[in-house]
C-alpha cells in the first residue's frame, strides 16, 4: 500500500507542475507493461514559472522526466532546451528522486532576458511581448552513447510585460508628465590642487633642464676622446712639430709609453734645426728610464710652441 501511494505521488507531482505540457514523440511500446502507465517506459513534462512577468525578471524553466527503471537507465537520459532570446544564468540543476522502479529527474534553469528583443514595442504592443520557446528534447542513449529514441516536451507561452506599470500609465495619462525620482542639477566645475597651466610650464622647464644636463654630460664624455692639445686649439695641428706635440700629449694621457717615446723623438728631430736645449730635453725625456712626468711634458709643449711661434714671427 505504501509503495502504491509513493508511485501515485510521483506521477501526481510530475503532472501537477505549474503550466506543464505533456511530452510527444516516439516511444517504444513496453510489451509486459510499464509502471508509469500507457505502456511507455517514460513520460516528460515541461513548465515555466511565472508565465507572466515584468521585463528583466527571472523565469524558472523545468523539465521533469518520470521513468520506469526496469526499461530505462536514468543516467542515459539527455535533455536539451533552447530559450532564446532568454539566457540561462547558470548550468541546469538536476534533482533525482525515486523509489523502487520509479525515478523522477528534474532539470531546472533560471532564465533572464534584459536585452532589446524582450522589450515590448509596437507592433504588436508596447505593453507586453509573448514568447514561445522551442520544445525541449528528451533523448535516451543506447550503450554506445547514440540516441535510441526520444520525445519532446512543449513549454507554455511566456508573456513579458513592460516595466511601466498600470499605475504609472494612469499617472501619465492623467498628468501628461513624468515624475522624476532624481533631479538633474548642473555639474560643478572641476577643481585642481595645482593650476594645469602652471603644471605644464613646470614640466616643460624640468624637461629642458634635464635635456641640458644630459647634453653637458655627453659633451664632457666626448672630450675625453680628443687629444689634449687638440681640445685647446681651434683647429687641427698645421705643422709637423705641432702634430708631433699633439701626439706626445695624446700618448701621455693614455699611458702609451712606447708611442710617447717615439713622439718625443719626433719632437726632438723637428727642434734639431733650431738648436737650443729644447731638442736635447725632448730627446732626454724620450730616453728617460722612468718616463716623463706631467709637468715635464707640459713645459716641453709650451716651450716648443713658443719657440715655433717666435720663429714664425721672425720669418
Amino acid at each position: 500500500m505504501r509503495r502504491a501511494l509513493l508511485v501515485a505521488a510521483l506521477v501526481a507531482c510530475a503532472a501537477a507542475v505549474p503550466a506543464a505540457a505533456p511530452a510527444s514523440g516516439f516511444l517504444p511500446p513496453v510489451p509486459t507493461g510499464s509502471a508509469v502507465g500507457d505502456g511507455v517506459p517514460l513520460k516528460a513534462y515541461a513548465s515555466l514559472s511565472p508565465t507572466v512577468h515584468l521585463f528583466g525578471d527571472l523565469v524558472t524553466a523545468r523539465v521533469a522526466v518520470v521513468a520506469d527503471t526496469k526499461w530505462v537507465v536514468p543516467s542515459r537520459l539527455r535533455v536539451t532546451a533552447e530559450f532564446l532570446p532568454y539566457r540561462p544564468l547558470r548550468d541546469p540543476m538536476i534533482v533525482r528522486i525515486g523509489s523502487g522502479r520509479f525515478q523522477q529527474l528534474t532539470w531546472t534553469w533560471t532564465l533572464r532576458c534584459s536585452s532589446s528583443p524582450c522589450v515590448p514595442r509596437e507592433p504588436p504592443s508596447d505593453k507586453y511581448h509573448v514568447f514561445q520557446f522551442r520544445p525541449a528534447r528528451i533523448e535516451y542513449l543506447d550503450t554506445k552513447g547514440k540516441p535510441a529514441y526520444g520525445i519532446t516536451a512543449n513549454f507554455p507561452a511566456v508573456e513579458t510585460l513592460s516595466q511601466v506599470t498600470p499605475s504609472v500609465s494612469a499617472f501619465l495619462a492623467r498628468t501628461n508628465g513624468l515624475h522624476w525620482t532624481y533631479r538633474v542639477s548642473p555639474v560643478a566645475a572641476p577643481s585642481y590642487r595645482v593650476s594645469p597651466g602652471l603644471l605644464f610650464w613646470l614640466a616643460l622647464g624640468l624637461a629642458g633642464a634635464f635635456a641640458l644636463a644630459g647634453a653637458a654630460l655627453v659633451g664632457r664624455w666626448g672630450l675625453r676622446f680628443l687629444p689634449h692639445g687638440a681640445a685647446r686649439r681651434s683647429g687641427p695641428p698645421q705643422t709637423a712639430l705641432e702634430r708631433a706635440l699633439a701626439l706626445v700629449l695624446w700618448a701621455h694621457e693614455r699611458g702609451d709609453d712606447v708611442l710617447q717615446r717615439k713622439a718625443l723623438e719626433r719632437v726632438a728631430g723637428e727642434l734639431a734645426p733650431t738648436g737650443g736645449t729644447l731638442s736635447e730635453k725632448a730627446r732626454a725625456l724620450a730616453w728617460s728610464p722612468d718616463g716623463p712626468a706631467d709637468e715635464d711634458v707640459a713645459e716641453l709643449s709650451e716651450g716648443a710652441r713658443s719657440g715655433a711661434g717666435a720663429e714664425g714671427d721672425g720669418r
